[in-house]
């Protein structure tokens, strides 16, 4: 099967401690020292006939890690194994540079920037919006269940650099690594679902730019996840999650020794995947199996720890984009 995507993980320092933060670990192999000329040349060698349509780059925060993104990036393009869609990196945005923007920039580099508390300095969103392609997520989690101020960023960001900035919605994933005070509950899903009809909805249907974009990228998400086909949302036979030593992860936001389950080099490495992680726990069930709108969850996170709310949330998710479907002339 043509892989879709590789996930590669750098490591999981950061400078930041975001309680929604995903990425989890404790024994870390990502961490460990790795010949980076030796991972290239062996990673370009396993690419020859799997070449992905992207690359994408996880920390931690992957400016940390910059060197070596830059080094791995330069060493596939030279030898003709870049991805086919181009790289793409996450990042909190703060310690961008000038000599990013402009690698981003010749190099078909994709940035999506965690928009975080949305503390930018000016400097910073001068960077930010100098980059070719680029895109800056905000988290639907407790407490961040109504957009107005997001509209309201929408509208200034445009004002200020003079084009409709792409602002993304995604929901929590309440594994591990994410506090419990973020995790969604069923009386946050109704009243988000009454924000999206009765206010973002009806402000698209009145032509309001925001609204429309809004509902354009919550509806493009959800046909990817149906194009999707035949598995789970993310352990999938079409996507490889690997870190710099080439250890296999069954999930990119589980960093630590006990999620790895293989090796693209086949070396034999002194790890021993944790039997008890069962990454069809929720999608092998009955309910999940015969549920009319699987194809749009596909189970959920197989690692969340609020799997009940993320069910409730996908069905009424599944009415909300049916209303969005109705509003004339959106852009998919």
């Amino acid at each position: 099967m043509k892989l879709k995507t590789i996930n590669l993980l750098l490591g999981n320092a950061c400078d930041r401690n975001c309680p929604y933060c995903l990425q989890t670990g404790t024994d870390v192999p990502a961490n460990r020292h790795t010949d980076l000329d030796d991972f290239c040349r062996k990673f370009a060698d396993y690419l020859t006939d799997k070449r992905p349509a992207r690359l994408i780059f996880w920390g931690g925060e992957p400016m940390l890690y910059w060197e070596k993104i830059r080094r791995i990036m330069d060493s596939l393009t030279e030898l003709d194994r870049a991805p086919e869609e181009g790289f793409f990196i996450t990042t909190h945005g703060r310690r961008l540079t000038d000599e990013y923007v402009e690698y981003a920039n010749t190099h078909q580099v994709w940035t999506t920037v965690s928009a975080h508390d949305w503390d930018f300095t000016d400097e910073q969103f001068d960077r930010i919006f100098r980059l070719d392609h680029f895109s800056i997520s905000s988290i639907i989690e407790h407490g961040q269940i109504e957009f107005w101020a997001l509209r309201k960023r929408f509208y200034e960001l445009e004002d200020r650099y003079g084009f409709k900035p792409r602002l993304y919605l995604h929901f929590l994933r309440a594994n591990d690594g994410c506090s419990p005070e973020c995790y969604l509950s069923k009386e946050d899903v109704d009243a988000l679902v009454e924000h999206l009809v009765f206010d973002v909805i009806a402000l698209a249907h009145k032509g309001d730019d925001w609204a429309r974009w809004q509902c354009s990228q919550l509806l493009s998400d959800r046909r990817k996840e149906v194009a999707k086909g035949t598995g789970g949302k993310c352990v999938r036979d079409d996507r490889l999650s690997i870190d710099l030593h080439g250890n296999i992860y069954r999930c990119h936001h589980n960093f630590d020794a006990t999620n790895v389950c293989g090796n693209i080099f086949q070396k034999v490495i002194p790890i021993h995947a944790d039997s008890t992680v069962d990454f069809e726990r929720f999608i092998r069930t009955e309910e999940c199996r015969t549920c009319p709108i699987f194809e749009e969850c596909r189970g959920g996170c197989y690692l969340s720890n609020t799997h009940d709310v993320d069910c409730y949330l996908a069905k009424q998710m599944s009415a909300v984009y049916q209303l969005m479907m109705q509003i004339p002339g959106l852009v998919l």
